[in-house]
């Protein structure tokens, strides 16, 4: 699935995340076992091995489908 926000684009399958970021044409990658979903502000936090990066998405619509799709709980 391809969610717009504000500063780019998420691509989210149930096997990983791509964060394509607006600015540089930045590309973060993370598998999905290594993401975690805060609900205040919504995040996506990218922690695992060598990878660490975390955005803030736009809104909770967001972070829900983004839930709905990976299958996780928000902390």
């Amino acid at each position: 699935m391809v969610i717009d926000f504000s500063q780019g684009k998420l691509i989210v399958t149930e096997f990983e995340v791509q964060v394509r970021l607006n600015a540089a044409s930045i590309v973060l990658l993370a598998g999905a076992e290594d993401i975690a979903l805060r609900r205040e502000p919504p995040m996506l936090i990218a922690n695992g091995g060598a990878v660490r990066w975390s955005v803030k998405l736009d809104n909770e619509t967001q972070l829900q489908s983004v839930q709905e799709i990976l299958g996780i709980d928000c902390e």
